[in-house]
């Protein structure tokens, strides 16, 4: 699915769910790990490896605590707020590093990061009602 060259990131609703789900150590770890794959796929892996380690990190503050009486629903809204963050995180630092289509990387970071962050919201949503509402709710 992809509009205005513009397509849903899954490895970013992971590494926020991961975030959300485990501490920030294991959630940094499982960031530089996606750089590193997604680096490998794309051809350019340091910037990969930042862009998520940083992302991970930044998704790693919605995290709730296992001994949280937080409900399903507030644990949700954390996991969707922690995957915007990250998708922003993310498409900032790439924005700013590499320019494949020589548009400013202002532009790139306004218009082409909320168009993804929306995309991914909208995944992560879909993705939630599916399949990890009961991965949270086990938290």
């Amino acid at each position: 699915m992809t509009l205005f060259n513009v397509s849903p990131d899954a490895v970013t609703i992971f590494v926020a769910f991961i975030a959300v789900t485990s501490d920030r150590n294991t959630s940094t770890s499982f960031g530089f790990a996606a750089g590193i794959l997604t680096g490998l796929l794309s051809g350019n892996m340091g910037l990969n490896m930042l862009a998520r380690t940083v992302g991970s990190f930044a998704a790693s503050y919605f995290q709730t605590p296992k001994e949280s009486h937080a409900t399903v629903t507030q644990k949700s809204k954390r996991f969707y707020s922690a995957v915007v963050v990250a998708g922003l995180c993310t498409n900032a630092i790439l924005a700013i590093g590499e320019n494949p289509l020589g548009v400013s990387p202002l532009y790139r970071i306004i218009v082409f990061g909320i168009l993804e962050c929306l995309f991914n919201l909208i995944l992560a949503i879909i993705l939630n009602r599916l399949f990890l509402r009961q991965s949270l709710a086990y938290e």
